[in-house]
Order: structure tokens, then C-alpha cells, then sequence
């Protein structure tokens, strides 16, 4: 089972800002371990910790190395490996090694003991060694950087001595926490726990300053919608009246209406 090294941390590097409560699951070998060959993009990168149980289980099962060490590194998450620049010699073990599993987020706390006991289980009677690392925990807030690369370079020593010895396996997974993450708790203004006390003040009653004024300044009566309808009365009435006029002044002699007198009669005479 053989991954690239750069797909398997840039499956990690792409899980970084995923779940801050998760952590990496990284298997290496210089064996190759049986199962089928896959790459980091058809690789499930978000699985809980039974599946990877699991999964790594049936990659030790026939005790492929005479040499096993499972690290532990406690508040480890994918963030922390951003393209193996944090951890510049398991990024070189990664790329020399035979096989490879790695797994960016695992949810749930992965149980090393258990691990360590099935290795044992099936290795026995075989002269295999299996030994536990517990590295330095990690800094939730600051130098979590520094302390990576300490611990890598403390790794490094342990991973040539094996190299010089014989075949290997490395487990690298984070180990329990000894810091939580801080949740993100909203702060509000709490406003509402206001008591709405009745106002029983009494207050005398105002004296009315307009009382004793005349009447027409107490009240308007001119206002600008009266003066504007009497603006507009007085341009209708005049018009009414000149209208009235002009047909006042029209005088018609009633001959003008009669057969007898009329142009018609008077032309018929002629």
C-alpha cells in the first residue's frame, strides 16, 4: 500500500482548518504492507478513530517489521503539519519509506495502548520490539512550532538508529489532550434585565398661557388653505360674471325670427 508523500501531507495541509478537536493519523513502513493501493485523493481523509483502528490493524496483521514505534504527540492536529515544513524529518522518513497510510482527520481520541497490544499480539513469538514515544505535548496558544521541530529533530535520532537496525514501522498520532481547545462563547449585552418601574410621580397641570388672549389670536382663522379657496372663488366668479355679461349684451329683434320679415321673405319680394 504506497501513497505519494506529497498527497498524503497535502491531504493533511487540506484538512487544516477543519476540526480544531480532531488530530492526524500517519502510518509509515519500510515494508511493504499488504492491502490495495490507493491514493491520498481516493483516501478518505475525515474517518473516526474505530475506522482507522481498523484499517491499520489489517496493515499489521502479518507483523510485516521486526521493529515498531508508535509516537505519541499530544494536542497534535493537521494544522500543525503544513506541508511537512513543521516536521521536516518525517516528511524525509515519509518520502523513503515503503508504505504508507495516513489519514488528515480522525475523529475521536485513537487509542495507542490498543494498537501497542495487537502489535504485540500478532507479533509474538516473532522477536518483534514494539516501544511507545510520548513526545513533548504541544502549546494550544504559542511556540507549539517550536516544540514540533524540537520534537522532530528527537524523532530523527530515534528513526536513523532504526533505519541502521533493521525494517521498521512508525505510528504517529496525537496522543491525549492536555489542553481543550477554547470554544468560541458569544458575548452579548445583557439589556433586558431592565426593571420597568411605574412612573407615580405627579406632575401639576400647565398653566393654560392662551386663556385670557383674544380671540383672534387664541385661534387661526386665516390659514393659507382658507385664503387659497377664497383666491380661487373670486377668479371663478368673475368669470361666471363676465360670462353672464356677454350674453346679457346680445339683442336679437324678434322679426329676426319671423318667416314674413326674415332675409328669405325680403329676397322673395325682390
Amino acid at each position: 500500500m504506497r501513497v505519494s508523500t506529497t498527497g498524503a501531507l497535502a491531504a493533511l495541509c487540506a484538512s487544516a482548518r477543519a476540526f480544531s478537536d480532531s488530530s492526524p493519523f500517519i502510518l509509515f513502513s519500510t515494508a511493504k504492507l499488504p492491502g490495495p493501493v490507493s491514493s491520498s485523493s481516493e483516501q478518505p481523509q475525515l474517518q473516526s478513530s474505530s475506522q482507522v483502528v481498523t484499517s491499520a490493524k489489517g496493515l499489521l496483521k502479518s507483523c510485516p517489521t521486526t521493529r515498531y514505534l508508535l509516537v505519541s504527540q499530544s494536542n497534535l492536529n493537521a494544522a500543525h503539519l503544513p506541508a511537512g515544513e513543521a516536521v521536516p524529518h518525517i516528511y524525509r522518513s515519509l518520502q523513503q519509506a515503503a508504505s504508507r497510510f495516513s489519514v488528515a482527520e480522525v475523529a475521536g481520541h485513537l487509542d495507542v495502548e490498543e494498537l501497542s497490544s495487537y502489535i504485540r499480539e500478532v507479533c509474538d513469538g516473532k522477536g518483534a520490539s514494539v516501544e511507545e514515544l510520548d513526545l513533548e505535548p504541544l502549546a494550544l496558544a504559542q511556540g507549539a512550532t517550536t516544540t514540533l521541530k524540537e520534537n522532530d529533530d528527537h524523532l530523527a535520532l530515534i528513526l536513523d538508529q532504526y533505519a541502521s537496525e533493521g525494517s521498521y514501522t512508525v505510528i504517529y498520532t496525537a496522543g491525549p489532550r492536555t489542553e481543550k481547545p477554547k470554544a468560541y462563547t458569544a458575548e452579548f449585552q445583557d439589556n433586558l434585565h431592565v426593571e420597568l418601574k411605574r412612573q407615580v410621580q405627579q406632575f401639576g397641570k400647565r398653566a393654560n398661557v392662551t386663556s385670557d388672549l383674544p380671540l383672534f389670536e387664541k385661534y387661526q382663522f386665516f390659514t393659507p388653505a382658507i385664503f387659497m379657496g377664497l383666491l380661487a372663488l373670486v377668479v371663478l366668479l368673475s368669470i361666471l360674471y363676465t360670462g353672464i355679461s356677454a350674453l346679457s349684451s346680445l339683442e336679437v329683434s324678434y322679426g329676426a325670427f319671423d318667416k314674413e320679415m326674415g332675409p328669405a321673405a325680403q329676397k322673395k319680394q325682390q
